[in-house]
């Protein structure tokens, strides 16, 4: 089997499906499970590091976007000028 045979295999459906259930279940999990130690102040809160993970993957998406956009993205003749 080639690699792009295996890339197409894990873009079907079935397979997001099962990949975002994963995750729900996680979560789910995160707030059944009692906290026995606790050591800062987001492990007495339910799902606050599953939050927590979300909300910074998605500010080094937006952040690192910015950067590109702003600073390595340059116009095809910017050396020209």
């Amino acid at each position: 089997m080639k690699l792009l045979d295996i890339i197409e295999l894990l873009k079907t459906k079935a397979v997001k499906k099962i990949a975002y259930g994963a995750l729900i279940i996680l979560i789910v999990v995160d707030f059944i499970i009692p906290r026995h130690e606790i050591h800062f102040f987001g492990d007495k809160v339910p799902g606050f590091w599953s939050l927590f993970g979300f909300i910074a993957c998605v500010l080094i998406i937006i952040v690192s976007k910015w950067v590109g956009h702003m600073g390595l993205m340059q116009d095809e003749n910017y050396y020209d000028e």
